[in-house]
């Protein structure tokens, strides 16, 4: 990950280009318009089986498909149809996926929770809570061992930081110093369960 789209301010924080600002804003707009037809079209009983979106999570995934080269990994949940979008993937070929048409990502056999996209580092979004981080743990560890440089991006929800494989993952990528960056995307519910109500700490994946 050796994309440059700001400099470093005074306090810290990246101050990002102008022009890129825009760039990400537009791109945003465009996860959201994305999200909002998936929608439409599950409300129509036009998506084949069910569908979870990531409304209102668009700069997190916009943010991180900017600064990512072409070649990194991207792994993510079944709410990974804006995760897919920033990395390439054309919204008609997603949308063709959730609808189960030929001219879907994965010719309509994987759906809305199974998006995947090699060509564009696109390495699956995962139906099983969890399953995904060993996996971009393992994807980490052979670019260490080819010293490709390239960076897995590993996005998760709070719910999944009560699953083994997290703490798994998380084990590994430490003692082995793997390049993979864990994105935790915290909407406070565990589907329908509320995180406080079945987690020790406040925040999931930091105090962990």
């Amino acid at each position: 990950m050796t994309v440059e789209i700001g400099t470093q301010s005074d306090q810290g924080a990246p101050d990002i280009f102008p022009e890129m600002r825009l760039t990400m804003y537009r791109k945003m707009f465009e996860c959201r318009l994305l999200e909002q037809r998936a929608y439409d079209l599950f409300m129509q009983n036009l998506v084949k089986g069910t569908s979870h979106l990531a409304l209102g999570q668009e700069a997190v995934a916009v943010g991180f498909g900017e600064a990512m080269r072409d070649d990194d990994y991207t792994f993510c949940t079944y709410r990974g149809h804006i995760h897919t979008y920033v990395r390439g993937a054309s919204m008609t070929k997603i949308l063709g996926e959730l609808m189960g048409r030929t001219c879907g990502l994965m010719r309509g056999k994987g759906g809305s929770m199974h998006l995947t996209s090699t060509a564009h580092g696109a390495m699956g979004s995962y139906a099983i809570v969890g399953a995904h981080m060993p996996i971009a743990a393992g994807a980490a560890w052979s670019a260490q061992y080819r010293g490709s440089g390239q960076v897995a991006v590993c996005f998760f929800g709070d719910g999944t930081t009560n699953i083994g494989a997290f703490h798994e993952a998380l084990n590994f990528a430490v003692i082995w110093k793997l390049p993979v960056i864990f994105v935790c995307e915290n909407n406070l519910y565990m589907e329908y369960t509320p995180i406080d109500a079945v987690t020790a700490v406040k925040n999931p994946a930091a105090d962990r």
